[in-house]
């Protein structure tokens, strides 16, 4: 098997091995700020839980200084009427004083609405903090296997660059450079398999007594159509070389 031929085999194994495995790096900063914004939005959940109680709490304490402030001009009224000289003044105090009861209830109304809301947002916080724990140890799993496949690709692709540099001196230089620059255009192939008479790659059909010579893998030829050096699969030194 030519040689040349072999190793550009073998190149291009190691090639696509890292471009599978760079486009996996690639990609695991979103999966990670994914990860973040899944946490964000539990953490959301549970800060507009808590400003919800919070409010409700701070609403119904207002209802409460305004009843106090009704019972005090109650109070302040009912002192007033014991020195009252005319049935009128009389009458006045006592509209006042309905009046401040008929605010009394009206308030009250408004407290017992908190308070029966009060066990259905307690629930809310709740489930809120439930989730963000939940949520947190799974992304907390998550991220621990995310970022231990990254290390595994990172030294993949470390190991696939060494093993890179050692196969690189051992192809002619002007084949290596043609394969460079064919992979660069042509989504990162630039060797590819012949089968039934055709470029595996482009799908081009190949004259036959050029098929014939490709199937010896003992020269360097290259598809017409995709300028992609072609290779018999199946009269291989060793599997391994398969992309």
């Amino acid at each position: 098997m030519n040689v040349d031929l072999k190793n550009l085999i073998r190149l291009q194994r190691i090639d696509l091995s890292i471009l599978e495995i760079q486009e996996r790096i690639d990609v695991f900063p979103a999966i990670s700020k994914a990860l973040d914004e899944k946490l964000s939005s539990a953490n959301s959940a549970l800060e507009a839980a808590r400003e919800k109680l919070k409010n409700d709490q701070a609403a119904r304490k207002k209802l409460e200084g305004e009843v106090t402030a009704f019972e005090a001009k109650i109070s302040k009224y009912r002192e007033q009427m014991l020195s009252v000289k005319t049935n009128e003044e009389y009458k006045a105090f006592q509209k006042e004083i309905e009046h401040a009861q008929t605010g009394i209830r009206g308030v009250e109304d408004g407290i017992l609405t908190f308070m029966m809301a009060a066990e259905s947002v307690a629930a809310d916080l709740k489930a809120a903090e439930a989730r963000l724990k939940q949520d947190q140890q799974l992304v907390n799993q998550e991220r621990k296997a995310l970022e231990a496949e990254n290390q595994k690709d990172v030294s993949a692709i470390e190991a696939y660059m060494a093993e890179r540099k050692q196969i690189e001196p051992t192809i002619s230089s002007d084949l290596l450079t043609r394969y460079e620059r064919v992979r660069k255009f042509r989504g990162g192939i630039g060797v590819a398999p012949a089968k039934d008479y055709m470029c595996d790659a482009c799908k081009v059909r190949l004259r036959p007594q050029v098929f014939q010579e490709i199937r010896k893998n003992d020269q360097i030829i290259a598809c017409d159509a995709c300028q992609r050096v072609l290779y018999d699969p199946e009269n291989l030194d060793s599997p391994f070389e398969v992309a």
